[in-house]
């Protein structure tokens, strides 16, 4: 699924994720370090793009894991 940005704006969002055993994301915050445009419209469809992925599930992962996703969103042409 993509998510399209609906205003005029271009950066990167990085989005903080924890993840837990089962592969879901449990928690995302967009507008992280390293975020270069924190508009409304770019953080808000890159946290829900942030909460619909999934990684592979690992009985032996901590319960929970921090990372990141970036997302780089670009002019709409």
């Amino acid at each position: 699924e993509k998510f399209i940005q609906d205003c005029n704006e271009s950066g990167i969002v990085v989005v903080q994720i924890e993840v837990d055993r089962s592969g879901r994301v449990t928690r995302a915050i967009p507008g992280v370090k390293g975020t270069t445009n924190n508009a409304t419209c770019l953080t808000d469809p890159a946290k829900r793009a942030a909460l619909a992925t999934r990684f592979n599930s690992d009985s032996k992962a901590p319960a929970k894991q921090v990372g990141t996703i970036i997302y780089n969103f670009k002019l709409s042409e």
